[in-house]
């Protein structure tokens, strides 16, 4: 393993300025709240991010349908994660970004209670949006998405 690790959030938006991450289930994303242990059960969807995160999106379509169905609300996608903060509606933008997190050392846990320290390192994969006719495009293009 590394000392550090990388994680896909995807965050949802209706102003393009605001975002608000989807909360995953079993993910490092909250700094302060402890590492979990699944043995012998596997999260396929979040093991998948990981292994996505140390590649490019466009070597790993999961992330960009991941983006069109939350944008679509899809019921499916949302199991996924530990909650829809778009529920009453789906986002008009969705986009995933990429953290760096390391853990803390002992005396930053006992002095802040955090478990990761985290740097966001910037955009992972294009914002979609839908278009009026209802295909995902990414954001500022006319040209629909390649799946």
């Amino acid at each position: 393993m590394t000392p550090h690790r990388y994680e896909i959030e995807f965050q949802g938006s209706n102003d393009g300025q605001s975002w608000t991450p989807y909360p995953f289930r079993y993910k490092p994303q909250d700094p302060a709240k402890a590492p979990g242990i699944y043995a012998p059960y596997q999260p396929r969807f979040d093991w998948n991010l990981w292994f996505a995160s140390l590649g490019t999106w466009t070597d790993n379509p999961l992330v960009l349908r991941t983006e069109e169905l939350l944008l679509r609300n899809d019921p499916a996608v949302l199991a996924l994660f530990a909650g829809n903060p778009f529920s009453a509606a789906p986002p008009r933008y969705v986009r995933a970004v990429l953290w760096q997190y390391w853990f803390t050392t002992p005396a930053e846990k006992k002095k802040g209670g955090l478990w990761w320290r985290r740097k966001l390192l910037g955009s992972y994969a294009p914002t979609l949006v839908l278009s009026e006719g209802g295909s995902a495009q990414i954001a500022g293009s006319t040209a629909g998405v390649p799946f």
